[in-house]
């Protein structure tokens, strides 16, 4: 079995895509994970951890209960470390590798082992590995791409008569075995990345400004997204930012058990923020859109000699109404990488520091020397403040509203021993007194829907129908006027009162309506309401009764 220099990286690794989807409803295939001692050597976007593929199994509901490592060598991880003391058995089968294809020993260890652990455990998943998890592991796209193995593979099993297999030419990562560890920005994400991204012609950002510009050429614009996907361990073609559910009767008592913050929920418009060099600054919108923004400076340090680089950070662009004038500003509210530091596992008051410290109080000392002349930037960067529960009175005060000009429709309640989470979140939690859903509305001419009290029926020549995503049939309906027809087919705001809808707003700044996850949730939150008065209680007697413990 090989030994070799303990932390090199194995050739054309960092490029190699992570891992497989479930295969034969049984296996993951994955490249090697790389345990701490490889970290000096790997960008933090680009690391692959026994713990991250532990995870990623855990956050789709499967239980990984055996590992098959079909490595000649045992220096990328301590087994025993990272698996066996966890109760995940692991079962080596070194195969040589490079040129010569497993032998028939190996292979039938490979099929009693798989065997045996099925039968003994039925439920649970089986990760294999090799180096690239490619040729040894075999099962994924684009398939073995070394002709000696094909051959042995229709040597030992066809049974329909094939003599042979042409190899596929070899994959996009597997050819470039001189980039550097820390190239990040000529990264090609693969294929199936660029074909599922909806593309969207003409992009727009919430308000015409000279200094930001839509990404529109290939391949820069999916080089980017996939930045953005990685850098949040997000493994879907999907905006990656986290988002929050609706508070409802029974979520709400999540807020009271374990350590929460809260702030207002600003009427503005979702962006995260890639700075990845002084020249590179981007924004990404829900839409997957992708904007380039010029003239924003953010230095790494109070010397203001050099600047952030590979930073990535969460907020909402909000129009402050400044007395009649127009205050265009970046709130940030989470932070994900911070110069190449993945500092979104720290906990969320640890996460405010970072932004408060390292990047508006940077700025601010960086304007007060003169390095940033703000007059002279597309807008402000800001932090968004999150205080303790108590503050929920005060922030629903008038008095406090009157002072948010950019509009405030309810509360977002941030755990703060969690970890930074891409995409739907249960932990998070947003508060709204009126209800409101995204939809895609659809005019047609009057039909007949058997649902319950979600649709509103009345004759008339066309009805408005209210669709999300993941039904085919119509989610709810509103009453419907010539008004609506301007926004057929695109994504309206709706409120609900009455026992039901109404237009609240043209989404302009989204392509999809909200998930059927969703809607059932602010369903249930419609059915249980959670009222300004019950939250303002509640909070207040679980403090009063934590303070008298």
């Amino acid at each position: 079995m090989q030994r070799s220099k303990t932390n090199e990286i194995p050739s054309k690794w960092l490029d190699c895509p992570r891992k497989s989807t479930i295969i034969a409803g049984k296996f993951i295939a994955f490249k090697t994970t790389l345990d701490d001692r490889y970290n000096t050597e790997i960008p933090i976007v680009k690391r692959w951890t026994c713990n991250m593929l532990i995870k990623h199994m855990k956050d789709d509901h499967k239980n990984l209960g055996l590992i098959i490592d079909l490595t000649n060598t045992e220096r990328y991880y301590r087994s025993d470390e990272e698996f066996i003391k966890k109760n995940i058995r692991y079962q080596k089968i070194a195969c040589q590798g490079h040129d010569e294809s497993p032998n028939d020993e190996q292979i039938n260890l490979f099929i009693q082992t798989c065997v045996d652990f099925i039968n003994s455990n039925p439920n649970d998943f089986i990760g294999v590995h090799c180096t690239h998890g490619f040729n040894r592991t075999a099962a994924r796209s684009p398939g073995i791409y070394k002709q000696d193995y094909l051959n042995k593979l229709i040597e030992k099993f066809a049974t329909d008569g094939a003599t042979s297999i042409h190899a596929p030419s070899r994959p996009e990562w597997c050819l470039d075995s001189k980039r550097k560890c820390n190239e990040l920005d000529e990264k090609q994400p693969n294929k199936q990345f660029r074909n599922e991204i909806k593309q969207n012609s003409n992009p727009m950002f919430v308000v015409d400004l000279n200094d930001v510009k839509p990404i529109c050429t290939q391949p820069m614009l999916n080089n980017i997204r996939w930045k953005y996907q990685q850098m949040c361990g997000w493994n879907r073609q999907s905006f990656p930012g986290s988002q929050p559910v609706s508070m409802n009767s029974i979520n709400y008592q999540t807020i009271l058990s374990t350590p929460y913050m809260v702030s207002w929920k600003a009427d503005g418009t979702r962006y995260m923020m890639l700075i990845e060099n002084q020249d590179r600054v981007y924004m990404l919108d829900r839409n997957n859109c992708v904007f380039q923004v010029n003239n924003l400076y953010f230095p790494k340090d109070f010397d203001c000699k050099t600047h952030l680089i590979n930073t990535l950070v969460d907020g909402e662009f909000v129009i402050d109404n400044d007395n009649g004038i127009k205050r265009y500003r970046y709130l940030i509210y989470d932070i994900v990488i911070y110069n190449n530091q993945d500092v979104g596992q720290q906990s969320y008051r640890e996460r405010l520091n970072i932004i408060r410290h390292d990047i508006v109080d940077v700025r601010n000392h960086a304007t007060v020397k003169g390095q940033i002349n703000k007059s002279l930037e597309p807008f402000s960067i800001r932090l968004k403040e999150f205080w303790e529960l108590s503050a929920v009175s005060k922030i629903l005060s008038p008095k406090f509203q009157s002072q948010i000009t950019h509009g405030c429709d309810g509360l977002v309640f941030q755990p703060v021993l969690r970890p930074y989470q891409p995409g739907r979140s249960a932990n998070i939690l947003k508060w709204k007194e009126d209800n409101t859903m995204d939809f895609l509305l659809k005019i047609e001419s009057i039909g007949t829907f058997i649902t319950d009290v979600r649709i509103f029926r009345e004759s008339s020549e066309k009805s408005a129908l209210l669709f999300v995503t993941g039904m085919s049939d119509p989610f709810a309906s509103i009453r419907y006027s010539s008004e609506l027809d301007q926004y057929k087919n695109q994504i309206i705001e709706c409120s609900f009162r009455d026992n039901e809808w109404y237009f609240y707003r043209h989404r302009a700044d989204k392509t999809y309506p909200n998930a059927r996850a969703t809607a059932d949730g602010v369903i249930e939150t419609i059915r249980s309401p959670i009222t300004k008065d019950f939250l303002c209680s509640a909070i207040e007697e679980n403090i009063a009764f934590s303070n008298y413990s």
